[in-house]
């Protein structure tokens, strides 16, 4: 399902995919990445155990980036690929932290950045940034999950 939402003056496509496992949540990340270019921003909202990093595994596998791991204590890790990726985990970050770690900086390099728990700094995430929200789908299977895409195409 896909609709049209409005935002300030713009215009913004919004995609809902339903996903029934680990697998097909990573193969969606595989279609995201293969949309995204350098110095785009995947912001990625959602609840502990909601498949963040395994969407963030299918985007990597789009660049021949084949290890992924949480940043969970690490807050970054810098993937090498066709195009360098740089995963935050932003659990732990609030929004002053965001800048005086250096993080902002990455956001205007030519790799790609996935922030996992974007909701802690969605105040200072760039206009353009793609928005990925995951949550359960209220069915009672562990394993499905609505994942909804606002700013990019697929």
């Amino acid at each position: 399902m896909s609709s049209i939402i409005r935002e300030d003056d713009r215009f913004i496509l919004m995609i809902k995919i339903i996903s029934n496992s680990e697998k097909e949540t990573f193969d969606i990340g595989v279609q995201i990445g293969k949309t995204l270019k350098p110095n785009d921003i995947v912001a990625c909202f959602g609840q502990l155990g909601s498949g963040k990093t395994v969407l963030t595994k299918g985007i990597a596998s789009a660049f021949n980036i084949n290890t992924v791991n949480s940043p969970t204590f690490t807050l970054l890790n810098e993937y090498k690929g066709s195009i360098d990726i740089y995963h935050f985990d932003a659990y732990r970050i609030t929004q002053g932290d965001w800048f005086s770690c250096g993080f902002d900086e990455y956001l205007f390099n030519d790799g790609i950045c996935i922030i996992e728990w974007a909701e802690n700094i969605q105040d200072v995430l760039p206009d353009g940034a793609i928005k990925v929200t995951i949550s359960e789908c209220g069915t009672g299977d562990y394993n499905s999950r609505q994942i909804a895409i606002e700013g990019a195409t697929l």
